[in-house]
């Protein structure tokens, strides 16, 4: 079962993120590691944030125990935390979106119920994926039973729009207050596993 991993690292910097990937011999998306769907990097003033989409968990468990990734971030001097694990719900692997600037990042109370009766009223999420504003769109379930996004968008202002036309009159009060998060793009690398085969 396809899985997300969210790892956000207080104090992490680019240059320790660059180390890991040079380490570990990953340049972009001919280099990505197997079992990998989808990698998002982000770096923001106090701390690196990575969002990753695995094919499973053990492919990510190989990851960072027999390719070497736990290893090398240690190596880097990375901060060391305790990564995220949540099992993806939704994938948009690309959207109509011009381009990955911006990660948003969402965490509500609703469960998957939820979030399947409102994307089955947007416009956006009708049809082909392309015809959704957001470049790449993640969507899973917490151990808890909550819903964690995290798109990848051209700009804030992009998903303010989107948010504004679509997300808010269909939400209601279903979401409750949401706060989105919004964290630059350094890095994303698309890798050769298939979501629809995980």
């Amino acid at each position: 079962m396809a899985i997300v991993m969210r790892m956000y690292v207080p104090g992490g910097t680019i240059e320790q993120y660059q180390q890991v990937n040079d380490a570990l011999g990953i340049t972009g998306d001919d280099t990505a590691p197997e079992g990998l769907i989808l990698h998002m990097a982000g770096d923001s003033e106090d701390g690196f944030l990575i969002v990753d989409v695995w094919e499973s968990e053990e492919a990510l468990n190989r990851f960072f125990e027999q390719d070497g990734a736990g290893a090398a971030l240690a190596q880097a001097g990375m901060p060391q935390v305790q990564p995220e694990i949540h099992q993806l719900h939704n994938m948009i692997p690309r959207g109509g979106g011009s381009a990955p600037n911006v990660i948003v990042e969402i965490e509500v109370d609703a469960g998957p119920d939820v979030y399947d009766d409102m994307a089955s009223q947007m416009p956006s999420h009708q049809g082909d994926d392309s015809a959704h504003p957001v470049y790449a769109h993640v969507a899973a379930v917490t151990a808890d039973g909550r819903m964690y996004v995290a798109d990848l968008w051209e700009s804030a202002e992009a998903f303010g729009a989107f948010a504004q036309s679509e997300l808010g009159p269909i939400a209601g009060d279903r979401l409750g207050e949401v706060q989105p998060k919004f964290t630059p793009v350094h890095n994303t690398i698309r890798g050769s596993a298939d979501v629809s085969a995980a």
